[in-house]
């Protein structure tokens, strides 16, 4: 049987915790869980440590940001031998058959990285953000659709992928970091995809982002860009700084423009960090 391991980062999440790791347990695939929690202050680890003792649980002891918390637990993957890694959000959670699903889609070709449909919690619709970067069918279809992006609220990579993409770069500390990942998937030779047959409920319909997040969001884009190996850094590094002082007038905002000395600034070491994203293993050691 292949072994799984479930990593979720945590971070003030009760409101979902219980929906998200019980649906864990309830898999009609066993998996194991690795936690790092990222210094929460609602009870968080208290309530993993009673509730579900088996689960390994990291505190760092600060935030470390998503990427950096999950290649904690890609790392423990790598060294315990599992077969398949899920990330799974804190406001997130599977059906009894996700799992088992996405495992099988993995012997159907030449598969790294698969996420299932990305629903919201009346399982009706999808996830608007799903949505907008996944244009494939809705029907409960046996195969995977390769897609360029998917969002890693949930995502089961194969190990064979994990070893040869390697870990998330150094160049994203939130937000970007699973742009680049699936890019880096795709260029180390991997299909990034969505399995129709396999749902899954990313819970975050109640909240709001401000005009300012979403700014810093598109912002944050430019470093995905000169980041991809599938891409000329060269051409992105004039068209990105280009990119944003567009933003600004679609957005009648100045932050845009404010960011790029900042952008400018990162080139070399997002030259430097792209490149080591191209080698086998990048970013493990």
């Amino acid at each position: 049987m292949k072994r799984l391991l479930v990593i979720v980062v945590t971070y003030n999440g009760m409101e979902w915790l219980d929906r998200c790791l019980s649906s864990v347990a309830a898999s009609t695939v066993p998996a194991d869980l690795f936690i790092c929690d990222n210094g929460s202050e609602d009870g968080t680890p208290e309530y993993v440590s009673e509730y579900f003792p088996k689960a390994v649980l990291v505190q760092p002891g600060s935030n470390l940001g998503f990427a950096r918390a999950n290649d904690l637990g890609f790392r423990y993957a790598l060294m315990e031998g599992y077969d398949f890694i899920y990330l799974l959000n804190q406001d997130a959670w599977v059906l009894p058959y996700t799992f088992e699903k996405l495992i099988e889609a993995f012997g159907s070709g030449h598969w790294g990285l698969v996420s299932p449909l990305q629903m919201k919690p009346d399982l009706e619709n999808p996830d608007k953000r799903f949505k907008r970067h996944y244009h494939g069918t809705m029907i409960s279809v046996p195969r995977v659709q390769p897609v360029r992006f998917v969002m890693a609220a949930h995502w089961m990579i194969s190990a064979d992928c994990l070893r040869k993409t390697g870990f998330f770069s150094p160049a994203f500390t939130h937000y970007g970091e699973d742009n680049n990942y699936c890019e880096r998937v795709r260029y180390h030779g991997f299909g990034v995809g969505v399995l129709p047959s396999a749902k899954a409920v990313h819970d975050r319909q109640a909240r709001k982002m401000s005009v300012e997040r979403k700014i810093g969001r598109n912002c944050q884009y430019s470093k995905v860009q000169l980041s991809n190996p599938n891409s000329s850094f060269l051409l992105q590094a004039v068209w990105q700084p280009l990119r944003q002082c567009l933003m600004a007038l679609r957005w009648f905002s100045i932050l845009p423009i404010k960011d790029i000395p900042l952008l400018l600034k990162s080139y070399p070491s997002l030259k430097r960090w792209r490149s080591e994203s191209m080698s086998e293993g990048a970013f493990i050691k």
